[in-house]
């Protein structure tokens, strides 16, 4: 259990809301017992109203969870390939990128209707901003974010000042990636935590450990997964 000063510096954030239905009613019952801190929401046409006014009801904070998927795609269907590697995930992202839908100029298109669509469901802009599978790192993607973030006034970003150590290819590569995009951060007067990272890059008998001390961590959950909801709803 943690202490009361080190879970005051911990953000817990849940990601992928709208998803799916075992999705968004993990996360709504998390955050009604006060588990959560934060909730990125995937904008789609399924999500419900009445969803939407009890997860704002909760108190939470609201981000966007900006996302590169087609409205009439299998993923939100549950068809989710979740057994493809890291390898191949970045090979596709890569690959549409340069020959498909994914450039800068219609991705900045693609993100600024999600946030458009997130005022009309939640009848507000969100309260901070993220990326699906973080592709907002990358850094002809961060500069898109940041202009949104800057016109409709979203001024908490997930990113992180700083690197955390992870043994985790994926926190090494959004390391790698936070050093390139700092510079054009920190010319901005947005918010972020210290360190951003994900409980999933961790075993959790040794994640409250590995947690810096006296620094606010936000740290990303998947309330989906069965051992991540029961880690968050025992804490």
């Amino acid at each position: 259990m943690l202490k009361k000063e080190d879970r005051e510096k911990i953000i817990f954030s849940a990601d992928d809301f709208g998803v799916n239905e075992l999705t968004d009613s993990n996360i709504l019952k998390l955050a009604q017992i006060g588990k959560l801190d934060r909730v990125e929401i995937m904008i789609n046409s399924r999500i419900r109203k009445e969803d939407a006014l009890n997860l704002a009801n909760t108190g939470v904070k609201l981000d966007i969870h900006l996302h590169l998927i087609e409205y009439d795609s299998d993923y939100w269907k549950g068809k989710r390939n979740l057994e493809r590697g890291i390898a191949e995930r970045i090979f596709l992202f890569m690959w549409n990128y340069t020959f498909g839908e994914n450039n800068p100029r219609k991705v900045a298109l693609k993100w600024e209707n999600q946030i458009k669509k997130f005022k009309e469901i939640f009848g507000r802009y969100p309260d901070g901003i993220g990326s699906h599978e973080h592709i907002h790192y990358f850094p002809f993607y961060f500069n898109t974010l940041l202009s949104l973030s800057a016109k409709y006034k979203i001024f908490y970003v997930r990113f992180g000042r700083r690197n955390f150590r992870s043994t985790c290819l994926i926190g090494k590569i959004l390391n790698i990636l936070r050093f390139i995009n700092q510079r054009q951060f920190k010319k901005t007067n947005f918010e972020t935590s210290d360190f951003m990272l994900s409980f999933d890059w961790f075993s959790d008998l040794n994640f409250l450990s590995e947690i810096p001390k006296g620094e606010n961590s936000e740290v990303v959950f998947h309330p989906e997964k069965v051992e991540e909801f029961s880690f968050l709803e025992k804490m």
